[in-house]
C-alpha cells in the first residue's frame, strides 16, 4: 500500500478520534464549556488545527536555530559557490505530509459546516430582530422577550434580521455566530441538551459580535435552556403577560417593563441620549413648556397635534411615534429609532403613555418610587 492509498484510512482514524456530537465539550483555553450538540466537533477541529500548527511552528523554529548555529559561516571558511542539493525524499516528505494534514483540515471543517448549515426539519423557530441596542426574540405564539429562552433537547432555529445597522448574533457556549444584515434574513440553529433553568448564573451568554455603536455593550443578553414542560409554561405566560396586568396598574407594572426597551436611547431625568428625553415630554406634546420644539422637517408639535390636525390628541401622536418613528423626527436627533410595530400593541402603547404622564412616580431607571 502506498502512502497515497493510506490517506482515506488516516482520515477515518482521525474522524473516529473526534468526540461524539452529543457529548458536552469541556471549557478550554479558547472557549467556555460547550453546551450544544455541535460544540464538541467545533472544538475538536479548532484544537486539531492549533496543535498541528503549534507543532510545526516549534519544529521549524528549533531546526532554524540549530541550522543557524551549526552551519553559520566562520572566519576563514571557503565561500561555497554551488547551488542547493536536491533531495527527492525530503521534498516528497514535506509535500505529502502537509497535503494530508490540509485534507484533514478541510474534511473536518467542511463536515462541521454542513452540519451547522443544515437545519433539522423539526426545529423550533424563534424570530430575532437586532436593533440599536437590543435584541427582540419573538416566539411562534406571539410571546416576546429580550433574553432568549429555548427548550432543551430540541433543535432551535434563530431567524435573524437587523432593523438598522449590521449586528452579529453570537452564542459562545453553542459555538454559533451569524451576522444580522439589514434587508436580509439569515439563520442559525443549535440544540442544547443541558437545561439551565431560570438561574441567571447558569444561563449562557449571548453577544453582538459586531461593533454597532455607542450602546453595543447593552446587547449582552442571556440564553435560558428550559425543559420542555417549563418552556411551554413560560412561553404561554409570556405571550399573555400584558393582558394579565390590571388596568389600574398598567402604567406602574407594564410601563417600566416596556421602558426597559426604550432606556437605551430615552432617559427619564433629562440626561442627553440617542433620542429625546421623556422628562417634560407630556408638557411638550400638550402645548406646555418646550412645545415650540421643531422636527427635522421644520414642523413643530403645535403644527401636527390638535383638533383638525394630523393627530387629534397627544396620545395619538405618541402611539404613531412608537410604530412609525421616522415620520416626525425631533431635531436635532437622527432617524435611528426602529419601529415597534408588531412588538408593542395598543395596550402596550397605553402603558407607555401612562408612564409618561406620571414620571414623577418613577426614579431615573424607571422603577416605581412607591414600591
Amino acid at each position: 500500500m502506498t502512502m497515497l492509498d493510506s490517506i482515506p484510512t488516516m482520515l477515518a482514524t482521525l474522524a473516529a478520534a473526534a468526540p461524539a456530537e452529543s457529548a458536552p465539550s469541556p471549557a478550554g483555553f479558547w472557549m467556555p464549556v460547550g453546551a450544544s450538540t455541535v460544540a464538541g466537533d467545533v472544538d475538536f477541529t479548532m484544537d486539531f488545527i492549533n496543535w498541528v500548527c503549534g507543532f510545526f511552528l516549534l519544529l521549524v523554529t528549533v531546526l532554524m536555530v540549530i541550522f543557524v548555529v551549526k552551519f553559520r559561516a566562520k572566519p576563514g571558511d571557503a565561500i561555497r559557490m554551488g547551488g542547493p542539493v536536491h533531495h527527492t525524499g525530503l521534498e516528497l516528505t514535506w509535500t505529502i505530509i502537509p497535503g494530508i494534514l490540509s485534507m484533514a483540515f478541510f474534511w473536518f471543517g467542511f463536515k462541521g459546516y454542513l452540519d451547522m448549515q443544515t437545519v433539522p426539519k423539526n426545529s423550533f423557530d424563534v424570530n430575532v430582530t437586532a436593533m440599536k441596542w437590543a435584541w427582540n426574540f419573538k416566539y411562534p405564539n406571539g410571546a416576546q422577550s429580550e433574553d432568549l429562552y429555548v427548550p432543551a433537547g430540541r433543535p432551535v432555529r434563530l431567524i435573524l434580521r437587523a432593523s438598522d445597522v449590521l449586528h452579529s448574533c453570537y452564542i459562545p457556549a453553542f459555538r454559533v455566530k451569524k451576522d444580522c444584515v439589514p434587508g436580509r434574513t439569515t439563520n442559525i440553529w443549535f440544540q442544547c441538551d443541558f437545561p439551565t433553568g431560570l438561574d441567571v448564573d447558569a444561563a449562557h451568554a449571548l453577544r453582538c459580535a459586531e461593533y454597532c455603536g455607542t450602546g453595543h455593550s447593552n446587547m449582552n443578553r442571556k440564553v435560558y435552556v428550559l425543559v420542555q414542560e417549563d418552556f411551554d409554561n413560560w412561553v404561554t405566560k409570556q405571550a399573555n403577560w400584558l393582558d394579565e396586568v390590571p388596568d389600574s396598574e398598567l402604567s406602574s407594572i407594564a410601563g417600566p417593563k416596556l421602558y426597559a426597551r426604550c432606556a437605551q436611547c430615552h432617559s427619564l431625568d433629562g440626561t442627553p441620549g440617542i433620542g429625546p428625553t421623556w422628562k417634560g415630554l407630556w408638557d411638550r406634546v400638550n402645548g406646555g413648556a418646550g412645545s415650540d420644539g421643531k422636527f427635522t422637517d421644520g414642523k413643530g408639535y403645535k403644527d401636527i397635534i390638535g383638533p383638525g390636525k394630523e393627530f387629534e390628541t397627544p396620545e395619538a401622536y405618541i402611539e404613531d411615534s412608537i410604530w412609525n418613528p421616522g415620520k416626525h423626527v425631533v431635531a436635532p436627533f437622527g432617524n435611528v429609532m426602529p419601529t415597534f410595530k408588531g412588538q408593542v400593541n395598543q395596550r402596550g402603547a397605553e402603558a407607555i403613555i401612562g408612564m409618561m404622564k406620571s414620571l414623577d412616580q418613577f426614579d431615573a431607571k424607571g422603577k416605581p418610587i412607591a414600591k
